[in-house]
């Protein structure tokens, strides 16, 4: 296993015209050589619950990135517990199997939102 930073402590806000954010590609990460993907999500507070999703794409073409597994919504008062959620998608369970790239999306259903948050990974190669 291998670990990175996906996402390092960040506030994102959003106003009611922008109801999805994506993060910018010089955060996505190359996972192309691995099978599996384990997320640990820290949060610690959000406004109107928005949902992070985990998506993977074999190239950078937005139209191309689907989600690896459910969406995860950011309680309002941090993770329950005070700990990191954690979030599996391996390659026998998740949605769809890792491609090469990976990033997150914040989607809220309305108004102004906002989420503070870290995501770390550990990934899996075969052979491992």
């Amino acid at each position: 296993m291998h670990a990175y930073i996906l996402q390092d402590w960040t506030t994102i806000r959003g106003a009611s015209t922008v109801l999805t954010l994506t993060q910018e590609e010089e955060g996505w990460l190359d996972l192309s050589p691995y099978q599996d993907v384990i997320f640990w999500i820290s949060a610690t507070s959000s406004t109107n619950t928005p949902t992070i999703t985990f998506q993977t794409s074999p190239s950078k073409d937005d139209a191309l990135f689907m989600a690896l597994a459910p969406g995860y919504t950011i309680p309002t008062t941090g993770v329950p517990g005070g700990g990191p959620m954690v979030v599996a998608a391996l390659m026998s369970t998740a949605l769809v199997p890792i491609a090469r790239w990976l990033r997150w999306q914040l989607t809220a259903t309305s108004g102004t939102w906002d989420a503070t948050f870290r995501v770390l990974i550990a990934a899996n190669s075969p052979g491992m």
